[in-house]
C-alpha cells in the first residue's frame, strides 16, 4: 500500500498526457478543417468570378471584300478623325445596311448611287448622280495601305463586322451625317456631334418652343 500514492501520481501524469494528446488531436483537426474551409471558400470565389467574368465574344467570319469597302469608307469620310469619329461612320454605314431602305451588304451601300432630278442655272432640268457617300463621286487619292489612319480604319471596320463593336458610339437610328463646315438644314433629328461631323436620325427635328414676351400696356 506504500506505492499507492506514487501510482496515483503516475496515473495523474498519464491522464494529463492523454488529455494533452486529445487537445493536440482536436487542435490539429480544427486547423485542418479551417484550411479545408478556406480552400473551399477560395475555390468557390474563383468559380463565381469565372462565371461572372464576361465571355469573350466569338468573331464572325468577315468577308475580305466587305471589310475593304467599309475600311475605305471610314478612311475617306473620317480618316483625320479620332477613333470615335471613325467608329461613328462605321456604325452609321452598318445602320444603313441593316435599315432596309438602303443597299446591302456594305459594299453595295457604300457605292450605292441614285439619279435625281436637278435644275441648271438656265432652268434646264436634268438627272444627276447622287452618291450615298461623297467621296464615291469624287476623284479621291489612292489609299496607302501603310498609312496609320487607314490601318486604324481597317481595324475598326474589322471589329464592327466581326464583333458588332462600337454600338454605343451612335444610336442604331443614326442614318445621316455631314461636316460641321456645311449647313444643309436637314429636317432630321440631330443625335450627336463627334469631331468634325454631326450625326442625325431620320426622326423629325424637334421644333424649339418660342417664348413670347407680353408687354404691359401703358
Amino acid at each position: 500500500m506504500k506505492n499507492l500514492p506514487n501510482l496515483r501520481v503516475e496515473n495523474s501524469i498519464v491522464n494529463r498526457f492523454i488529455k494533452l494528446g486529445y487537445f493536440v488531436i482536436l487542435l490539429t483537426m480544427l486547423l485542418n478543417l479551417d484550411v479545408f474551409l478556406s480552400f473551399k471558400t477560395q475555390n468557390e470565389v474563383e468559380a463565381q468570378a469565372a462565371q461572372q467574368k464576361p465571355k469573350k465574344p466569338v468573331a464572325k467570319t468577315v468577308d475580305a471584300k466587305q471589310l475593304n469597302c467599309l475600311a475605305k469608307n471610314i478612311y475617306y469620310e473620317a480618316g483625320s478623325e479620332p477613333a470615335t469619329g471613325k467608329a461613328a461612320v462605321a456604325r452609321l454605314t452598318m445602320n444603313r445596311v441593316n435599315h432596309g431602305a438602303f443597299a446591302n451588304p456594305p459594299c453595295a451601300e457604300v457605292y450605292q448611287t441614285n439619279m435625281v432630278p436637278s435644275e441648271t442655272e438656265e432652268g434646264d432640268k436634268k438627272l444627276v448622280k447622287l452618291c450615298q457617300f461623297s467621296w464615291v463621286c469624287e476623284d479621291v487619292k489612292k489609299i496607302n495601305p501603310h498609312d496609320p489612319r487607314y490601318k486604324e480604319s481597317e481595324k475598326i471596320a474589322y471589329e464592327v463586322l466581326a464583333y458588332d463593336a462600337y454600338r454605343h458610339v451612335v444610336p442604331s437610328t443614326t442614318l445621316f451625317f455631314h461636316s460641321i463646315f456645311v449647313q444643309p438644314n436637314w429636317p432630321y433629328k440631330e443625335v450627336k456631334k463627334i469631331g468634325n461631323h454631326i450625326f442625325y436620325s431620320k426622326e423629325p427635328r424637334t421644333k424649339k418652343k418660342v417664348q413670347h414676351t407680353h408687354l404691359a400696356k401703358a
